[in-house]
């Protein structure tokens, strides 16, 4: 039994070609998106169709698994991800429709798909010390043992605290833990390929439409339920800028300036991921 991987960039027509192709194999939707399994961010992390009973999503019709399933003061690792996705397939399997994976989150199909070695888990004594450190020092402390981590995620302070505690306890780098392995499912890896000028248009325009339509209220209502603006779900792009928008640091034009700016920069950084990996088909 064959799974269907259908990756990209963000803003480039993933969900759309995965209901189509839903549509013409009858299969439902394994979403494959690290911002997507928070609840009550919908607009920042552009869910589509409607959210039903049970954690199940709809779209045109078809049915769109791994959304909306934590609170935004939880984390969700590669790992809680391979297990439910793996849940998810065979439950979809059983049901004698065909499991389509759409995402664009790379480092979760890559581990879906050839496993990880196993990872130290979290250390609570030393992910307390790590939390009193600020992103900089997080930064500059990784950058000393893992470059290529500290560069990945300087942005992001929950992957740069992860990254530095994963090397302290094992004293191997974030790269060393992903090793070449034997696929674990038969599958096909379609990625979409977009021209950028095309591609950074449709951000530029995306994330202008979010901020105009609900994507600051929808950040107040997060913090006005009592989360914390330095919960992992708000760590993400657009959310984060919108803090500072809240806190009066930036204008409002400077919020979708910057906010245009990191996604397109993302968008970079995953075409250049699905480039590098192993059987992927570039449609």
């Amino acid at each position: 039994m064959n799974i269907i991987i259908i990756s990209g960039p963000t803003a480039s027509g993933k969900t759309k070609k995965a209901v189509e192709l839903c549509k013409e194999k009858d299969g439902e939707i394994i979403s494959c998106d690290s911002r997507q399994v928070y609840k009550y961010l919908s607009i920042g992390t552009n869910k589509e169709g409607i959210l039903l009973q049970n954690e199940l999503r709809e779209i045109d019709g078809i049915s769109q698994h791994l959304t909306d399933i934590i609170d935004p003061n939880q984390t969700y690792s590669v790992a809680n991800f391979v297990r439910d996705a793996d849940l998810k397939i065979s439950e979809i399997f059983k049901k004698g429709k065909n499991p389509i994976i759409t995402g664009g989150t790379g480092l979760y199909i890559k581990a879906l798909l050839y496993g990880l070695d196993e990872m130290p888990k979290a250390d609570e004594t030393l992910r307390k010390k790590l939390k009193t450190k600020s992103k900089d020092e997080l930064y500059n402390k990784l950058l000393e043992l893992d470059p290529k981590a500290a560069e990945k995620n300087i942005k992001n302070p929950q992957k740069l605290l992860r990254a530095l505690e994963v090397n302290i306890l094992s004293g191997k780098t974030m790269q060393e833990h992903f090793k070449s392995k034997s696929p674990r499912y038969i599958f096909k890896h379609y990625s979409i390929s977009i021209e950028k000028e095309v591609l950074y248009k449709k951000i530029n325009e995306r994330c202008k439409y979010m901020i105009e339509n609900g994507m600051i209220e929808e950040t107040q209502k997060i913090l006005d339920m009592g989360f914390s603006k330095n919960c992992p779900a708000l760590s993400g792009i657009g959310y984060r800028h919108i803090i500072q928008y809240l806190e009066k640091k930036i204008s409002r034009d400077a919020l979708i300036a910057e906010f245009s700016k990191d996604t397109r920069h993302y968008a970079k950084r995953q075409n250049t991921w699905f480039k590098a990996q192993p059987d992927v088909e570039f449609i």
